[in-house]
């Protein structure tokens, strides 16, 4: 691969990381780094001291199969909008052990509980029949 081929994979590993984020890529953007031991990519969104910045690191012996690794660890991320409502149910739950740890009477926090479960239930695929 020529540097021109790196920069276009790069460009596109960008796009698809915003598109399955929502999330633009740090400042500097993505880039291929090439080390004694390999080469890797750092999937890495907004800034270090958001949440959910760290998509992970690609990682190869060359920079084909580091970028390839790329594609793939975005791909196997969810789309836009499953990583929305994952993240609005971390909050939820989130929210509820802050009750709890707050001691906050139960009859408030259940309402949030019930809400988590339902989310949680939709969710999920129904159990076949017959099993």
């Amino acid at each position: 691969m020529n540097v021109t081929e790196i920069t276009a994979r790069l460009y596109a590993i960008n796009d698809a990381l915003i598109t399955r984020t929502g999330k633009r890529a740090t400042w500097g953007g993505l880039d291929l780094r090439i080390k004694d031991d390999g080469c890797e990519v750092r999937l890495h969104t907004e800034y270090t001291t958001a949440p959910g910045w760290d998509h992970g690191t690609a990682r190869g012996d060359t920079p084909e199969a580091a970028l390839d690794e790329a594609d793939r660890i975005i791909a196997a991320m969810p789309d836009l909008d499953a990583a929305k409502l994952h993240q609005h149910m971390v909050r939820l739950a989130d929210c509820a052990d802050k009750a709890r740890d707050d001691a906050i009477a139960d009859e408030y926090v259940q309402p949030i509980r019930m809400t988590v479960a339902a989310i949680t239930a939709n969710l999920l695929p129904a159990p076949e029949a017959g099993q």
